[in-house]
């Protein structure tokens, strides 16, 4: 097994109540503390060693339930902000193969340990149609026509690819996607960022890939809960217990509330420990967790 350091990264939107989560003591606005991640943009170092997650992948792939070449299919982190996120949309997997070149789109899921102020996201559309969703671009008028999906503290949200959504001020969430970090924009309430100048709208990409059929899925998660969805399953893991990985592929702990010790080494909220097949770590009484687990969909 292998412990994580976090990642933080700052954004317009972020908040200094992620550093609570391992987040960067010398960054104020913190928009994600990326606990696992192996892509070339967001890359991990690994505790006690002089590498990355993705390095220690790329030397002995199999080890990890991979192949020659492939980057670990998820991304964990812990994403808070302090207003309103984008209204943006993600690819779908072909949208990703044919036009970014990327192997698989993305879809996620947030699991909210602080909700939302007003208590609701956008996600979805009241009107399915792509036309009346690119006059409202015209008009930056998206909020009249964008669902107010209602959602409460300790429930867990799954948003497929293609589907339009952003998250609300004073959110608080465990997030598991796919390892794509392609963001499309819609609208970005004309803010300006800390050099002044308007951040870019893909509004042709996001249309492109937009499927408004597509829903959210929205259930509670409490512990002892697993959720399966075609990209990952999550089991939500709270008490003294044994964790142990039975996939084949490695999977991700990832402590959400308390701290564990590993060979000496203290793990603290916000920190991820990647387990190999068969691995088993011993969760203490105090601790909570979320154990990510890819599965292969692709090779299906």
């Amino acid at each position: 097994m292998y412990i994580l350091k976090p990642e933080s990264r700052e954004r317009i939107w972020g908040t200094p109540r992620l550093h609570d989560y391992y987040g960067d003591q010398q960054i104020d606005k913190i928009g994600s503390v990326y606990s696992a991640s192996g892509v070339s943009e967001i890359d991990c170092p690994v505790v006690n060693e002089e590498k990355t997650f993705s390095e220690i992948i790329a030397e002995d792939p199999k080890k990890f339930g991979l192949k020659t070449g492939d980057v670990y299919p998820l991304i964990i982190s812990f994403t808070a902000c302090d207003e309103n996120l984008s209204i943006q949309v993600h690819p779908t997997d072909d949208y990703a193969q044919s036009v970014e070149q990327l192997p698989y789109g993305k879809s996620e899921a947030w699991y909210f340990i602080q909700p939302p102020e007003k208590g609701w996201i956008y996600a979805e559309q009241q009107i399915p149609e792509k036309s009346v969703l690119l006059e409202a671009a015209k008009k930056n008028e998206y909020t009249k026509i964008l669902k107010e999906y209602p959602v409460a503290k300790h429930e867990l949200i799954y948003i497929p690819s293609g589907t339009i959504h952003a998250l609300t001020k004073g959110s608080l969430v465990y997030e598991i996607q796919q390892s794509s970090d392609i963001t499309y924009r819609f609208y970005d309430y004309d803010r300006i960022d800390k050099n002044g100048k308007k951040r870019p709208l893909h509004i042709e990409k996001a249309i492109e890939t937009l499927h408004p059929e597509k829903q959210v899925e929205k259930r509670t998660f409490p512990p002892g809960n697993t959720f399966a969805q075609r990209e990952f399953s999550i089991q939500h893991l709270k008490g003294k217990q044994i964790v142990e990985n039975k996939s084949e592929i490695a999977s991700i702990l990832t402590i959400i509330a308390g701290q564990l010790t590993i060979a000496g080494e203290t793990c603290q909220t916000g920190q991820s420990i990647v387990l190999l097949k068969d691995e088993m770590i011993e969760l203490p009484e105090t601790a909570e967790a979320v154990l990510a687990t890819p599965i292969r969909y692709w090779e299906e």
